[in-house]
């Protein structure tokens, strides 16, 4: 605000100013001193003018927006911004400026350059409604042209904005652009329908759209609605009208056939002109289940005697001829699908040689018919070592083609490698866990695909410089066996088909019996040593991330002190380490080893009586627990793991922490339930050492003192100082004679809450 001296100023002026506006001509202002005051005023802010593009005259940001919608209102409700700077006589930013806060109400718009009010729109939407009921339909784009206005803005915000109020019409609910009055579509209907009802024949919709002059689109629309006697072969350009005079003579022959033979024969449809018997007949026989073959369209009714007649067969455990229930005309393919469908919807299991269908139960009972030959094979080929020998060979047969191969890289033997053993281990199925869903047809052959199928695990790992399939159950074998079941069912026509059926299966699955009861003897006699291994290496892991841990701690004391828990630490879970590689090698050199925990003579015994391989590298650990340098243990363990085929997992540092968590709650567990004052104290003090530096310590009773001497710079003075006197007085209770020991007894038991509540104090603190 300007000084009440500069205030009382302008009061002045202004005073002067009224005073000389009333007196005569002679005492007016000129028409510089009125510019200079107003100049003035404009100076200290005390009034906002907008001068005139020709600067003689000016005006407030009201006044200009009172006359912009003035200006707006004398041309209709619509100005260009451009005319309107002309028309006022004022900067077009400025316009410009001002329009932004006209444009902030919902009355007045600005599109295109143009300020539009709403009242222009809805008189544009009478207009356009008068155009409409005049010719029955409009579109965005026609009137785009007529008001030069974006054609979103007449879609959105007149022509459904205003529909059902200032404009009567329905908007088309596939083209959102156009618009239709109802008369218009009454009377486009009805042209539609009498089109309709003239024609006698199949006609494309372009000719009838090009007669009722129509949209194609709208014609599609309206066709459903007029109820025209006949129908559409679809809704895309080319499509045909089709008049029901035309398809009801087609209908009649095609409903009589087939109510009398139960199938439709797609090339006497196309006899009667049907262009596309299969689109054809699924449309005169919606509500039939179809089944649509290559040549033909049989009914549910074949189908259901075909089913039955399964059904019977099965129940019956016997066969069925199948072509001799399906019409002529259908070609062998059309009974391989029929035979397909009828198999697939059927839950029980058959098998098929040429168009004849036999129960699962017919053909298990002939497989069970041979069953005692192949197991008497099987026992007899193992029992004489014969599939031991073929085995044998195989595997040297595969070694021998990796040599003869020449300079290969590495990684292809080894993907090669992989490849067989993941081929190998598919081996067993068989046919035998195949054979309920086999088929086998002699026209399409099925009986030959079903013993490929039955081969293919064990086949397709054997070349072709391998050893031939080991025939265990043989051919002519299986022949002899079902030949009189066959011939008394009139079927020795097939003979030689299901024996090779048979033969697959059979054949196969000896094989996996002879395996299985040739790897068996070897697993009996390696299970144990698996076991053994596992846990041994497992429980070796354990022992040497603990001593890591307790190194990790120990080497938080002072350099001089650390040799003594070395050695402790070596001559305890060292000694562990070296039991467990005894015990696992007694085991492999099958040594009786009846102790669970070794001393050390008896370690040494072990050592001595294992063989050679063991017993140098035993020795090396053993010499390694008296050196006190933990470097050559590692180094000793290394080679004994390398020699008992053993590795160290990879150390997991947040399994680490878990462990020294679970050793730190574990001695505060003990520490709870002790009673014992030289116990109590030596977890007290290995508890204390694990709160505070987070690492684990291992050590014997005597080294107690070492610890607490340690921990004297990380208790409080008065902690450290029951530490001590209870130290000292379990040192003088462990001395004392019998007198003193009672007296002793009793200050250690009255102190010994006092230790515990060190360690809860500490661990409460940290």
């Amino acid at each position: 605000m300007a000084p009440s001296s500069d205030w009382d100023e302008i009061k002045r002026l202004a005073a002067d100013f009224q005073k000389a506006q009333l007196s005569s001509t002679a005492q007016r202002l000129s028409e510089r001193n009125c510019i200079e005051i107003v100049t003035k005023l404009i100076e200290l802010k005390l009034i906002d003018v907008i001068f005139t593009t020709d600067g003689k005259e000016y005006l407030t940001t009201q006044q200009l927006v009172r006359e912009i919608k003035d200006e707006l209102y004398v041309h209709g409700g619509r100005i260009n911004t451009v005319e309107l700077a002309k028309e006022l006589n004022v900067d077009l930013s400025q316009i410009n400026t001002s329009i932004t806060d006209i444009v902030k109400g919902k009355e007045v718009q600005l599109v295109s350059g143009y300020l539009i009010a709403s009242y222009y729109l809805e008189k544009i939407a009478k207009e356009i409604n008068e155009k409409l009921q005049l010719q029955g339909q409009l579109s965005v784009g026609e009137l785009t042209l007529q008001y030069d206005l974006p054609a979103e803005l007449l879609l959105h915000n007149v022509l459904e904005k205003y529909l059902g109020k200032l404009i009567f019409g329905k908007q088309d609910a596939s083209e959102p652009r156009t618009f239709y009055t109802e008369e218009y579509i009454m009377r486009t209907k009805a042209k539609i329908k009498g089109a309709l009802m003239g024609l006698l024949k199949p006609t494309p919709i372009t000719v009838i759209v090009n007669h009722c002059n129509v949209a194609e689109r709208l014609f599609l629309s309206l066709f459903d609605q007029v109820n025209a006697p006949g129908m559409l072969t679809g809704r895309q350009t080319g499509a045909l009208y089709v008049p029901s005079c035309y398809t009801k003579s087609q209908n009649d022959w095609v409903m009589s056939f087939y109510k009398q033979n139960n199938y439709l024969e797609y090339d006497a449809l196309s006899r009667l002109g049907i262009s596309d018997p299969k689109s054809y007949v699924k449309r005169t026989l919606p509500n039939e289940d179809l089944t649509f073959l290559s040549s033909c369209a049989i009914g549910s009714q074949i189908k259901q005697q075909l089913e039955t007649a399964l059904e019977e067969c099965i129940a019956s455990k016997s066969y069925l001829d199948v072509v001799a229930l399906l019409p002529s005309v259908l070609s062998d393919t059309d009974i391989e699908n029929v035979l397909d469908d009828l198999l697939k919807n059927n839950s029980k299991a058959t098998i098929v040689f040429e168009n004849t269908v036999f129960s699962n139960h017919y053909i298990d009972t002939l497989k069970q018919a041979c069953t005692p030959m192949m197991q008497s094979k099987v026992d007899a080929v193992v029992k004489s070592g014969k599939y031991q020998q073929f085995y044998l060979e195989k595997q040297l047969s595969k070694a021998n083609d990796l040599t003869q191969q020449g300079h290969t890289d590495h990684k292809a033997e080894r993907r090669d490698e992989r490849r067989r053993k993941a081929a190998s281990g598919k081996g067993g199925g068989g046919t035998q866990g195949r054979e309920t869903k086999t088929k086998a047809v002699k026209k399409h052959p099925r009986g030959k695909q079903a013993t490929h199928d039955s081969d293919s695990d064990d086949a397709s790992t054997v070349s072709k410089k391998t050893p031939s399939q080991l025939e265990i159950v043989n051919i002519e074998e299986v022949k002899k066996i079902i030949k009189d079941a066959l011939e008394n069912e009139g079927l020795e026509d097939l003979l030689t088909q299901i024996a090779e059926y048979l033969h697959g299966g059979l054949n196969q699955t000896a094989l996996v019996l002879a395996k299985e009861t040739a790897e068996k003897l070897m697993q009996d006699a390696t299970q144990s040593r698996k076991q053994t291994h596992s846990s041994t290496q497992d429980k070796i892991n354990i022992l040497i991330n603990d001593i890591k841990l307790f190194e990790k701690g120990l080497k938080s004391l002072p350099a001089d002190k650390q040799p003594q828990f070395i050695k402790y630490l070596l001559k305890s879970l060292g000694g562990d380490v070296l039991s467990e590689f005894c015990k696992y090698a007694a085991n492999q050199c099958n040594l009786s080893v009846q102790m669970d925990v070794l001393t050390p003579e008896q370690r040494n015994k072990i050592i001595n009586d294992l063989t050679e391989e063991y017993t140098k590298p035993f020795k090396a650990l053993n010499a390694t627990l008296s050196d006190q340098n933990l470097e050559l243990f590692y180094q000793a363990v290394d080679l004994c793991l390398a020699e008992c085929g053993m590795i160290l997992k990879k150390i997991d540092k947040k399994k680490d922490k878990l462990v020294i968590t679970n050793h730190r709650e574990k001695l505060i567990s003990e520490l709870e339930n002790c009673d014992d004052p030289a116990l109590s104290l030596h977890l007290a003090v290995l508890a204390i050492f694990t709160i505070l530096t987070q690492n684990m310590l291992h050590a014997s009773g005597r080294l107690v003192p070492v610890i607490i001497e340690f921990l004297k710079t990380q208790l409080k003075e008065e902690q450290f100082i029951d530490l001590q006197q209870y130290h000292e007085l379990v040192t003088k209770y462990l001395t004392a004679n019998d007198e003193e020991k009672p007296e002793v007894e009793d200050k250690l038991k009255e102190e010994m809450a006092t230790i515990k509540n060190i360690v809860y104090d500490v661990k409460k603190n940290k």
